[in-house]
């Protein structure tokens, strides 16, 4: 009867340690659920997958930013290391829990005869329970939680931000793909008004009023049209290649890519209000600053790591002597004080290390912050430049026709020379692939533009038809 009630005190004792002493919620002054999360990111698998295109499919950009976001390995490899940060959150919080150990032992003792002692031997076995819990230490179990925490809070902010850099990617290749695609339309279209000129010298020839050196002339130009056309396929599939990298999927001739994009977008807020929102926003930024209070609670740890610690102790264990004894109870339960004194200034070079690492991580938030800022400011009176340089460039391109076919009707009745219509050719020919790269260079530049304010999602800030 007395051995029970000695080991129910012991359990409640042990209880009251677990419950009471100390806590094992840290709060936070940070939201880490701050952007947006992918549709899905794949667990199961240790390799990426490579998909099965379907030669009737062609994807559109929302394809392409679901595909990315779940096949990426840019993804996965911020998604993991999120998960490694919960778990080093979870390693620091056992700290808050007590160590059990369970043993079962067998052992034999045996003394030697000493003067008139005979000597003995003595077996013995059975199972024990050891229970250890810091009681308190100053706080550094806390500490290391909420850096634990803080880690876990700019692991995700990465998260956030890998999903962001992946989508800005997407449609930056994606834009690049169609100014190619573009590309081929207006080498195209030059070929043809190439191939009218040399259709046009040869006719005049016929009829005695060219000369040879103006059909070789033209026909050199309709050969570098042709040459330019060629360069502009070659250029088509390198984007592929570029856009099939950025998705995380294998390049293939069955990557087959709609391509329907269009620019009219307006602005709606000033470059300052962009500016004081991405501070706020910016997934970077926001895992720069739990960088810094992870350095803080993190030197706060190594500051009190030498302070003294209470520590309770507790054993049970039960032994049996030989087949015929009785089992035998023992019961222990102690306090205990540990204090490291002196171990070669390891302390103190810790501390400065982990000072070091706090003012690193604070200088570095600055940086962030300032880069932040230069971006905003950069992207913003980029894409008000690239909007009003498409509408020069659409001018210009109609302008540049409206003078080739001028300049080829005066061809025709001899009021124009050849060196004339080749070089309103070529004006027209530069004038079309000065619009489809301001085409491209407005979507990209409103995509950096949301990129760099923390505003770029899967959905918005491109206009799909």
């Amino acid at each position: 009867m007395k051995t029970s009630s000695i080991l129910k005190n012991f359990l409640y004792i042990s209880i009251l340690i677990i419950t009471g002493c100390q806590s094992t919620h840290v709060k936070t002054s940070l939201d880490a659920n701050h952007a947006w999360v992918p549709t899905k990111v794949i667990e199961t698998s240790h390799h990426m997958t490579e998909p099965l295109f379907a030669t009737s499919e062609c994807y559109t950009l929302p394809a392409l930013l679901e595909l990315g976001l779940s096949h990426n390995p840019q993804t996965r490899t911020a998604w993991w290391q999120a998960r490694k940060a919960l778990a080093q959150k979870g390693l620091s919080e056992a700290a808050f829990y007590p160590t059990i150990t369970g043993e079962v032992g067998v052992q034999r003792q045996q003394t030697g005869a000493v003067l008139n002692n005979s000597g003995s031997k003595i077996d013995n076995w059975g199972p024990s329970l050891k229970i250890t819990y810091r009681l308190f230490q100053f706080g550094v179990t806390t500490a290391q939680a909420k850096q634990a925490t803080y880690m876990l809070i700019a692991a995700n902010y990465s998260f956030n931000q890998t999903l962001q850099t992946v989508v800005f990617n997407i449609q930056k290749a994606y834009c690049d793909y169609a100014s190619a695609v573009a590309n081929i339309q207006a080498s195209e279209a030059s070929l043809n008004d190439t191939r009218a000129s040399y259709n046009a010298v040869k006719n005049r020839e016929a009829h005695g009023l060219a000369r040879k050196q103006d059909v070789l002339l033209a026909q050199a130009d309709m050969l570098q049209a042709e040459y330019a056309l060629q360069a502009a396929q070659s250029g088509l599939e390198a984007c592929r290649a570029e856009l099939a990298l950025a998705v995380g999927v294998p390049v293939s001739k069955n990557f087959n890519i709609d391509v329907n994009l269009k620019t009219d977008h307006a602005l709606v807020e000033e470059v300052e209000d962009l500016m004081r929102s991405a501070l706020k926003q910016r997934s970077d930024v926001l895992a720069a600053e739990a960088n810094v209070e992870a350095a803080y609670w993190d030197h706060l740890k190594t500051r009190k790591a030498d302070l003294p610690a209470l520590d309770v102790m507790g054993t049970v264990d039960t032994l049996r002597y030989s087949k015929d004894s009785h089992w035998q109870r023992n019961y222990s339960l102690g306090l205990g004080i540990s204090w490291n004194l002196f171990s070669g200034f390891d302390s103190q070079y810790k501390a400065l290390a982990s000072q070091s690492a706090l003012k690193e991580a604070t200088f570095q938030l600055q940086q962030q912050k300032l880069q932040t800022l230069r971006d905003v400011w950069a992207a913003f009176h980029a894409f008000q430049s690239s909007s009003r340089l498409l509408e020069s460039a659409k001018a210009l391109e109609i302008a540049a026709n409206e003078s080739l076919n001028a300049v080829r009707t005066g061809y025709e009745v001899g009021l124009n020379s050849l060196l004339d219509l080749l070089s309103a050719q070529k004006t027209l020919s530069q004038a079309r692939l000065t619009y489809t790269k301001s085409q491209s260079d407005l979507a990209i530049s409103w995509a950096r533009l949301a990129y760099v304010s923390g505003r770029l999602t899967s959905e918005n800030f491109l206009t799909y038809e």
